[in-house]
């Protein structure tokens, strides 16, 4: 019986993932002698990934002399898992001097006890969880745990809230990139600024910067920003005259900014089912517009970025190494899943019939709603006609509006000039992680500081954004690693059309539940 070019394809691609990663336990079915499962918990076991594909299992890590190298015992196994150099016996007994493994090589660790980890170790580190540490409601739904980034709050005029999310696609140190989020109702308090950066999740933040970005306005005036980070003043904003929808009408949901948000299901029989939001905008402003879209995503990443873990599960570390070493194949493959999901693509309506593509959101994160200016082209036509087309359940859009673009402007940037670890009551200043120095600052769950910044002139009206840049590691949780299934990983990651509507169902079972298991599953750090 010959097999179907699809299986065989995938057979292919299978153990290309797993090869690389545990090549005697997958595919020969024999133990793998490097693997870390949940007996291991309570016995400090550290895989250190090298980017050459090498790797070495020690029982305990130190640093050299320097920060440049790190060393310990334990076992030296080469790119295809073959045992090397050892320097301890079966007996648990060390001999001859211990690995010394020089920092520019390492790829990643990865260990299931952080306890003693520091500095750039803890930075670069896949941590394992055991399910006892974990909340009760991320066992009752392990793929709504909370999670995506670290979460920053400002004053309101009322209250502390929640106001950003910060890089959340970037889920590994390559992966690395700035992200610009508006703090659409934040206000300041006399000459100084604040913000809370948190860690609620089971996640290592690693935060290279967080400046403010400060705009000079009046009351009747606001500042936005386009996707490629350029910012326009802005003073007549119009509501739309309709919104369309698959449901139908969707104007009370998307007139305002206030957290009622328009939002569908998802298709279930294919996660990357398309829908339209079609806008129509009678009154339309004279001189060069752009579309306002305040929105964030659901929680169908989430779901599947963490089932991709538990499908990896044992083999997530070696998979993420390969990423920060330099696999492009591989991260082209992780790219085209996201690429699938798609982002709001915004397109005009021409005086030719057609639709003109003006634009596209991508930012991921379900967590804040961020704040988005499309430039669109001149049609020549009114009324305007706007589509967005957008992956059913993927996007809670609160705010569509049309703007006149008045003028560019140009930010002001302030660093933080002190940084306080408010569970400890210290206070940084200086030489200090996101202040003057190129450290990053790196948090752990339940870690909270609050950055102070200056103003240039306490008594004037300004727009705030926020500029980070940083990554951050996701924790496995056990309860992942028990779903471990290489050849879902391999449909996943090889034919992501295929998987996405062979996931439908399993996601629509736990959809209507996401939202709340979400919130309720923050991680708070127990004194």
């Amino acid at each position: 019986m010959k097999l179907s070019v699809t299986f065989r394809l995938l057979l292919i691609l299978f153990l290309s993932l797993s090869s690389a990663c545990s090549t005697t336990r997958i595919v020969r079915e024999f133990h793998d002698p490097v693997k870390l499962n949940s007996s291991q918990i309570h016995n400090k076991s550290i895989k250190v990934h090298m980017t050459d594909g090498c790797l070495y299992l020690l029982d305990s890590l130190k640093s050299g002399g320097s920060i440049d190298s790190v060393s310990g015992y334990g076992s030296y196994y080469n790119q295809y898992r073959e045992l090397i150099k050892a320097n301890k016996s079966s007996t648990g007994y060390y001999y001859g001097p211990p690995f010394k493994i020089p920092m520019s090589g390492v790829a990643l660790f990865e260990t299931n006890d952080a306890t003693g980890l520091r500095g750039k170790v803890v930075a670069m580190t896949l941590i394992g969880v055991p399910t006892l540490i974990v909340s009760i409601y991320c066992i009752i739904n392990p793929k709504a745990c909370f999670g995506s980034c670290p979460t920053f709050y400002a004053w309101d005029g009322k209250d502390t809230s929640l106001m950003a999310e910060g890089f959340s696609s970037s889920i590994l140190r390559s992966l690395e990139k700035r992200d610009i989020d508006m703090l659409y109702r934040a206000r300041s308090t006399g000459s100084t600024f604040n913000l809370k950066v948190t860690n609620e999740a089971l996640e290592t933040h690693i935060i290279r910067y967080a400046d403010l970005l400060v705009f000079p306005r009046s009351d009747c005036e606001r500042i936005f920003a386009t996707e490629d980070g350029n910012f326009f003043r802005i003073s007549d904003i119009r509501s739309p005259s309709s919104c369309t929808a698959p449901e139908g009408d969707c104007m009370e949901k998307v007139e305002l900014m206030d957290n009622s948000e328009r939002v569908s299901e998802a298709d279930p029989k294919n996660l990357i089912q398309k829908e339209y939001v079609e806008l129509e905008f009678k009154s339309v402003p004279d001189g060069e517009t752009g579309l306002i879209i305040g929105s964030r995503q659901t929680f169908m990443t989430t779901y599947l970025f963490y089932q991709s873990l538990a499908y990896l599960g044992n083999s997530a570390g070696n998979f993420a190494a390969r990423i920060e070493s330099g696999d492009s194949s591989l991260l082209k493959r992780v790219n085209k899943v996201w690429d699938l999901l798609g982002g709001i693509e915004v397109s005009v309506y021409d005086a030719n019939g057609k639709w003109i593509k003006a634009g596209e959101i991508r930012e991921m994160g379900p967590i804040a709603s961020d704040i988005h200016l499309i430039k669109l082209p001149e049609t020549g036509t009114k009324p305007v006609k706007v589509r967005l087309e957008l992956t059913k359940g993927l996007w809670r859009i609160d705010w569509l509006a049309l703007a006149r673009l008045d003028q560019p402007v140009e930010p002001i940037k302030i660093s933080p000039s002190e940084v306080i670890a408010e569970s400890k009551n210290t206070v940084f200043s200086g030489e200090h992680p996101l202040i003057s120095t190129s450290e990053p600052l790196v948090t752990l769950p339940g870690d909270s500081y609050k950055l102070v910044y200056k103003l240039p002139t306490p008594s004037q009206e300004y727009e705030f954004f926020l500029s980070s840049k940083g990554y951050y590691i996701e924790w496995m949780r056990e309860s992942w690693v028990e779903e471990e299934d290489h050849r879902k990983a391999a449909l996943l990651f090889g034919f992501p059309r295929i998987y996405m509507r062979n996931a439908a169902a399993d996601f629509k079972k736990l959809e209507p539940r996401m939202e709340e298991m979400f919130w309720k599953s923050r991680y708070v750090k127990k004194d």
